[in-house]
């Protein structure tokens, strides 16, 4: 029987051959979960954000229940740190919301026409200062309740446990960032009316966030950044215009986190298919497409076998909706068509609040046999 050192280097090394587009000696598994796990232990969402190194405890008594998972994405609930990332208003169980009730996110779009100049003369970092000041007091102090937990005792839990922190660095993307402050419907009008403006405004979200994850990846090192993004998705815009607002600036954050010596995850939900060929641009092998099951894994599979390795995609409402056998074979047939070279089992995008642990437990064994 392998110790817990020894399990943990052989599910850093399975992940690590996976990525790179070889073939490891079975698929791995990485679990993206947050409040099914406090659900699944019978612990309130409210006690369960309350104390984020508790929470990562909870976490793995729910694991040591569903099977052996490689790696995991949110080592603990990052709902704390959504009201700075999007500009928004977090309602949370035990405080604006019933003890059990699932967070909330509630968007107020603050960003005028005007706030442009703004973030042109005085930086994004500023215009983000003035408007948690003014729109959205809880925005700071959440963040620094999640900042400063103890996350050297959260990593060494999982660590300790066989499991590798896969993602606990937690970035959104310069199109995305700018969408949640201008809101999706101004920001697609100002495309077309002040086109030349967005795109210095997000060269300079582009620019300040490099820097603050090439700080944090100096100090905390993770194996893999989650890079997510979904509002710019090549369905929600025109092949040319996604080639100017998107794709250079998701360009150069991936290659600042590879080039700062991680992987990046590319946590991209709704439909990039369009877009798959371009994903040859991103460096090679270092980079993992995960996808919520819009994207066409199939497709994505045949454009970047050698390049990049393929993470997902079983969906949320069939581990929620479906029996254990249903799943269990959909991930055999994932396994089988898109593995075993350069793919990594997975949920598509997250596990929800009410799956059924029997699913999730078939998914898991259907990597590891067990």
């Amino acid at each position: 029987m392998e110790s817990r050192q020894q399990l943990f280097s052989t599910h850093f090394n399975r992940l690590i051959t996976a990525i790179s587009g070889g073939t490891p000696d079975r698929v791995p598994v990485v679990l993206a979960a947050d409040s099914f796990f406090a659900r699944h232990m019978e612990v309130s969402l409210a006690d369960y954000l309350e104390d984020l190194e508790g929470s990562s405890q909870t976490n793995l008594k729910s694991l040591a229940q569903l099977g052996e998972i490689d790696g995991i994405q949110y080592l603990v609930p990052c709902v704390h740190a959504l009201g700075a990332a999007t500009f928004a208003k977090v309602k949370l169980p035990g405080r604006e919301l019933p003890p059990d009730a699932q967070w909330q996110i509630d968007e107020i779009s603050p960003m005028s026409v005007e706030d442009y100049d703004v973030i042109l003369d005085k930086g994004f970092a500023y215009y983000q200062q003035q408007v948690f000041e003014k729109y959205l007091p809880l925005a700071v102090p959440d963040l620094q309740k999640y900042v400063s937990s103890d996350w050297q005792k959260i990593v060494t839990n999982y660590v300790n446990a066989g499991i590798v922190p896969f993602s606990p660095q937690i970035f959104g993307v310069p199109f995305d960032v700018l969408s949640s402050a201008r809101g999706m419907a101004n920001l697609t009008k100002d495309l077309y009316r002040i086109p030349d403006k967005v795109e210095a405004v997000l060269d300079v979200i582009t620019t300040e966030l490099i820097a603050m994850i090439k700080m944090q990846i100096d100090q905390i090192k993770p194996f893999a950044v989650f890079t997510g993004a979904t509002r710019c998705a090549p369905e929600y815009m025109s092949a040319k215009m996604w080639e100017r607002f998107a794709l250079p600036f998701l360009k150069r954050q991936v290659e600042a986190v590879v080039d700062s010596g991680a992987y990046a995850l590319l946590h991209w939900d709704n439909n990039w298919t369009r877009a798959i060929e371009h994903l040859r641009e991103f460096p090679k092998g270092k980079c993992i497409l995960s996808s919520d099951s819009n994207t066409d894994l199939y497709k994505a599979k045949k454009a970047l076998s050698g390049h990049m390795c393929i993470m997902g995609d079983v969906p949320a409402a069939m581990l929620t909706l479906g029996t254990p056998d249903e799943v269990y074979q959909y991930s055999r047939k994932l396994i089988n068509d898109l593995g075993p070279d350069g793919f990594i089992l997975a949920v598509g995008c997250c596990t929800p609040l009410n799956a059924k642990p029997e699913n999730v437990k078939a998914m898991i064994s259907a990597a590891t046999g067990k």
